[in-house]
């Protein structure tokens, strides 16, 4: 009778939101135990696959930052994404800072005024690589390799992200699941009897 009593002071809204915090919990709060086994199975599936994936994207990353350290002689440490696309886009720092340089005339064309040529000098200053910075890939075939590493890393982040739609969409589907059901359904307890209806 107390379980009951519980049962029927849930309505399917506040059944129905619990769902969209925590897929299938709304689904036991109204009694219905396979269905909220259902989505928490995916809901866990889905997460699980998503810390994998997160994971192999990072052993990639880890992977081909060795790979570009060894075979191009480049220094990873501490860089951000520019410099791994630089060393996916470019077979050397010299063949980078070209681009660079082309750029800076690009955005600050030749011209007499000095503070111009001064912002173009700028531009470069923080955009080139030098020194401990400098790469240069040994073959085509070691370059071609790294790309191919940093394809799988954007594979790995992209599944991710869509794994992150999928559990978004596992808790609208069990939201409307949820509240449409328990509609359906309405339990009204009197001194003796007990009335179920259904609505279809």
């Amino acid at each position: 009778m107390l379980l009951l009593s519980i049962l029927i002071s849930i309505s399917p809204a506040k059944a129905a939101f619990a769902s969209l915090v925590l897929p299938g919990s709304g689904d036991l709060m109204l009694g219905e135990k396979k269905r909220a086994a259902l989505f928490m199975t995916t809901e866990a599936t889905l997460w699980l696959s998503y810390f994998g994936l997160n994971w192999y994207k990072n052993e990639v990353h880890n992977s081909s930052s060795s790979y570009a350290t060894l075979h191009a002689s480049a220094n990873v440490d501490g860089k951000d994404d520019r410099y791994f696309d630089a060393l996916e886009n470019f077979y050397s720092s010299d063949g980078y800072n070209e681009w660079v340089k082309e750029q800076a005339r690009m955005l600050y064309p030749d011209t007499t005024d000095q503070e111009i040529l001064e912002r173009r000098r700028e531009y470069i200053r923080a955009n080139v690589y030098t020194g401990e910075d400098t790469w240069e890939w040994k073959t085509k075939e070691e370059a071609d390799k790294y790309d191919d590493l940093r394809d799988s890393k954007r594979e790995f982040a992209t599944m991710a992200t869509n794994v992150v739609g999928l559990a978004v969409a596992n808790r609208v589907v069990n939201f409307f699941v949820t509240y449409l059901a328990g509609e359906r359904v309405s339990v009204k307890l009197e001194k003796n009897k007990v009335e179920v209806g259904f609505r279809f």
